[in-house]
């Protein structure tokens, strides 16, 4: 895993547990940490190898563990599941949509039920997100879904 890609894992937790109901200004230390990955000159992998994963500011036991997880699977696997009774974690793929962030996301998941991008585009296909989303978004979802 490149550390851009950890970078990205790190955010799309992040969006995920915000949209689970998570404590935002908890959740935004995964952003801070995502930007120190990504402008280290070393490895995320071979930080690991050499057992220095916690040398990352802001990375103590707790966030060693999920960066582990992410490096082995992909995501954080037990922060997941801690949380994936509030939200699917499909709902990441709405935030990869330009224009769509976490509070968009939390709100087509918990006022309109739409927590992937595949019930995104079928909403917009039913006309289910007139009125729901501003001209400009409306627009960036239509092309997404092209």
């Amino acid at each position: 895993m490149t550390n851009a890609e950890m970078a990205q894992a790190l955010r799309d937790l992040r969006d995920f547990l915000i949209v689970a109901g998570y404590e935002e200004s908890h959740a935004v230390r995964y952003t801070a940490i995502a930007r120190t990955i990504e402008k280290m000159p070393e490895d995320i992998e071979e930080l690991r190898r050499e057992g220095r994963l916690e040398e990352i500011p802001g990375v103590g036991p707790l966030i060693k563990s999920y960066l582990k997880e992410i490096l082995d699977t992909g995501r954080a696997e037990s922060k997941v599941k801690e949380w994936v009774q509030f939200a699917p974690w499909s709902v990441t793929e709405l935030c990869h949509i330009s224009g769509i962030g976490a509070k968009t996301a939390q709100k087509l998941w918990h006022e309109h039920g739409i927590g992937s991008r595949e019930s995104l585009c079928r909403a917009l296909g039913e006309g289910k997100l007139e009125g729901v989303l501003g001209p400009k978004l409306l627009e960036a979802v239509r092309q997404a879904c092209a």
